[in-house]
């Protein structure tokens, strides 16, 4: 006759409650007691700027445009915008892009934005870009024109982020549209 062993099941110990405290303690000091997931800028791999853009034509918002994204004047692809003519990027610091805004029967538009920030800057806004495509009208524009970026973006110091130039844009309006405009 087989016989039948029977093992008593240990009482409950304490260690599972104390492994559970000892972890909750650990993943606290590591998300809070940094305060930046970065400190240095050789430890941010894979930083970006946000960009955040919304495009309109002739003041309304647009549907079905084309976005094109260059880097160092590579094409990276085409880009679906959002609804309500809305778009959003995450471009790599240190590089330099071209954003290209395309809608038939409108004035093309090019954005230049050099994502270069000061040694040591960790913390800065995202850009906000507004874009108005305006009809074409050749009778206004001076050709010549017609290649240059529409604006330029920098990272502006006395500012405190990304921004782009107003005499620049007002020089490009001028020329592109034949008047000086706040929105490119």
């Amino acid at each position: 006759m087989a016989r039948t062993i029977s093992i008593p099941a240990p009482a409950p110990t304490l260690a599972l409650p104390w492994t559970l405290l000892i972890l909750s303690m650990l993943i606290a000091s590591v998300a809070f007691g940094q305060g930046k997931l970065v400190d240095r800028r050789d430890q941010a791999e894979g930083w970006y700027l946000p960009v955040h853009g919304e495009v309109t034509l002739d003041g309304a918002r647009a549907q079905d445009y084309d976005l094109i994204l260059y880097k160092d004047n590579v094409e990276l692809g085409k880009l679906k915008p959002k609804s309500k003519g809305r778009f959003e990027l995450e471009l790599d610091i240190d590089q330099t892009y071209t954003v290209r805004i395309m809608k038939e029967g409108f004035q093309e538009k090019m954005i230049l934005v050099d994502t270069s920030i000061p040694e040591g800057l960790i913390e800065y806004p995202a850009y906000d870009c507004f874009v108005n495509l305006m009809p074409v009208n050749a009778s206004n524009i001076d050709p010549f024109y017609t290649d240059f970026p529409s604006a330029v973006v920098r990272y502006n110091p006395d500012m405190g982020g990304f921004y782009h130039s107003e005499h620049y844009l007002s020089h490009i309006q001028t020329k592109l549209a034949g008047y000086a405009s706040a929105t490119f």
